[in-house]
C-alpha cells in the first residue's frame, strides 16, 4: 500500500460516509477507520456501525484499540471476515480516556504486552 497520503484516524469523523468522501477526493488515499475497542466489537450487538464500509473506500486500514491478546485476535477474526485492507493496532493514542482503559500510548510500557497483542493480531491468519 503506497502511505504517501494518508486520512487517519479520527474518533466521530472517519467512518464510513466520511470515508466515502475522502475516495472521491482521492483514489490513491489510505483511508483509516476511527479507533475501535475490541470489545466493541466482540460485546456490541450492534457491531455494523464499527465495521461498516462499502467497496468505494478501498483500501481501508481498520484501527484497532485494546490490550488483551485474546479478545484482539477475536476481534482479528471479525475485521478479517469484513475484508479490511489491514488492522492497525493503536498504539499511540495519549487521551486520558484510552490510557484508564490500558491502550493506546500506555501500552508502550509494556514491549512485552505489545509484542503478545501483534502475535494475536497475526495468528488469526
Amino acid at each position: 500500500m503506497d502511505r504517501t497520503f494518508c486520512i487517519a484516524p479520527m474518533m466521530g469523523r472517519t467512518d464510513t460516509h466520511f470515508r466515502n468522501l475522502c475516495r472521491f477526493a482521492s483514489k490513491h488515499a489510505v483511508l483509516f477507520t476511527e479507533m475501535v475497542h475490541s470489545n466493541a466489537l466482540l460485546k456490541n450487538k450492534r457491531i455494523d456501525k464499527y465495521i461498516q464500509k462499502t467497496d468505494i473506500e478501498n483500501p481501508v486500514v481498520f484501527q484497532l484499540g485494546g490490550c488483551e491478546p485474546k479478545d484482539l485476535a477475536e476481534a482479528t477474526k471479525i475485521i478479517n471476515e469484513n475484508k479490511y485492507d489491514e488492522i492497525n493496532l493503536n498504539v499511540g493514542c495519549p487521551s486520558k480516556a484510552v490510557q484508564k482503559g490500558s491502550f493506546g500510548a500506555c501500552l508502550m510500557r509494556n514491549k512485552i504486552l505489545v509484542r503478545s497483542c501483534i502475535e494475536a493480531l497475526q495468528n488469526d491468519k
